[in-house]
């Protein structure tokens, strides 16, 4: 035991400070975070100033602004003209940055043609429509609000089953959270389980496995780096985690995200996901790093395992129409789509106890049957050099002991020598 807890506090010590682990961990985030700071910035500053294109002109041929009334923080804005060919004429001598036509039959219709020679803001959208509805409420002569108008409901959904309470605002980023966690955990178990791959092959062609293997069982090697790579996974996601919570807690100011708070349920969920899911792909990792002859080789084996984690994401269309359906829920039963599956569907509807229970247990059983196999194939072609192995090999060892081909490749390696 002492042997697997040194492999795992080397791997875990060794790994925590990589460049590669570091930008995954600390990197990204800050990246797509000043990402999102800098792209926000630049639209807020170009969509929320109604004044970005200096004064607007404005042609009403249906009454409604015959006497109008402006709002109060747009009340220099707007500027009458008499006919089209006067606002065109002020619109080429840049006397303003735009004009609207309010047509004969907008009542019926509600159309308005705006004419620029660039986009119109989204503020200045909105800043007629208020003008608009202001001086059809007064047509109207109805004791009703400007705000009511506009705004008639105020929601708030109240999930039975999950208990949650969701407001119009914040029902995108709760949908979204999920989505957020799935990424995060196929790029936290990608990168840990892809260090181990990249160790083990890398070990195996310098033959520095040779000398570890004297002092030291593969099936002791292979458990400490499952575990020291597992809790750096786990140290990746307590970090992520964190800077989660903390930009929630900060940050119920912005609409988007007030009144949201992490549930207990996803983070739950996440966690068993991640835990066997990790172990899972680790393990596949493991062996196949063991068998293959290079590193180019593992990357592309790799590459196609990795495929089956973001097979979800082509059938985002599916979770949006149909989240309990038939397709959702046999990916929630394949272990190597159910947790992003599951964290997926998550967002869009809560997900039968069965179903998760039944999926975990699949998923556990797939794991438990994975690290055995490679646990095999770990012990069979650490020592296998230069040689092509097919598929039928793989089979062989697993189904059988793999101690007589151990011995065969160790008197291989001494005949060679």
């Amino acid at each position: 035991m002492n042997k697997v807890l040194t492999v795992a506090r080397r791997e875990y010590l060794y790994n925590l400070r990589r460049p590669a682990f570091l930008f995954a961990v600390f990197g990204v985030p800050l990246f797509t975070l000043v990402l999102w700071v800098v792209i926000f910035a630049l639209t807020a500053s170009s969509e929320d100033n109604a004044r970005q294109l200096g004064q607007v002109g404005y042609v009403d041929r249906s009454g409604v602004l015959a006497n109008p009334v402006y709002p109060e923080e747009a009340a220099d804005l707007f500027v009458p003209y008499s006919d089209e060919t006067a606002a065109r004429q002020a619109l080429d001598d840049k006397t303003i940055g735009a004009y609207f036509v309010v047509p004969d039959n907008y009542l019926p219709t509600g159309e308005i043609t705006i004419y620029s020679y660039s986009g119109i803001p989204e503020a200045l959208n909105d800043t007629i429509d208020t003008l608009m509805v202001q001086n059809i409420s007064r047509q109207v002569g109805a004791n009703v609000s400007l705000e009511r108008i506009q705004d008639p409901v105020d929601m708030t959904v109240h999930v039975v089953d999950s208990g949650r309470d969701l407001t119009e605002a914040n029902i995108p980023a709760l949908i979204l959270m999920p989505l957020a966690f799935a990424l995060l955990f196929m790029m936290s178990s990608g990168v840990t389980s892809g260090f181990l791959m990249n160790g083990v092959v890398e070990e195996k062609t310098n033959r520095i496995m040779e000398i570890l293997i004297t002092s030291i069982t593969p099936m002791q090697m292979l458990l400490g780096k499952v575990i020291g790579l597992g809790l750096l996974g786990l140290t990746q996601m307590v970090v992520w985690g964190a800077g989660i919570v903390l930009l929630i807690t900060f940050g119920q100011t912005v609409p988007a995200l007030k009144g949201i708070v992490v549930p207990t349920d996803l983070m739950l969920v996440f966690f068993v996901y991640f835990v066997l899911s990790y172990f899972l792909l680790s393990s596949l990792m493991a062996g196949i790093g063991a068998v293959v002859g290079s590193e180019q080789e593992s990357r592309q084996i790799s590459s196609i395992v990795s495929l089956l984690w973001v097979l979800p994401f082509f059938f985002f269309a599916s979770f949006l129409s149909d989240p309990n359906g038939t397709v959702p829920l046999i990916l929630t039963l394949v272990p190597f789509t159910a947790p992003t599956t599951v964290l997926m569907r998550m967002g869009f509807a809560a997900v039968p106890t069965w179903q998760l229970v039944l999926s975990l247990a699949i998923l556990l059983v797939t794991a438990i049957v994975t690290v055995w196999a490679s646990a095999r194939l770990f012990r069979w072609g650490l020592l296998r050099y230069g040689k092509r192995i097919s598929l039928r090999d793989l089979l062989r060892v697993i189904r059988r002991s793999p101690e007589a081909d151990i011995s065969v490749a160790h008197s291989a390696q001494e005949a060679a020598r």
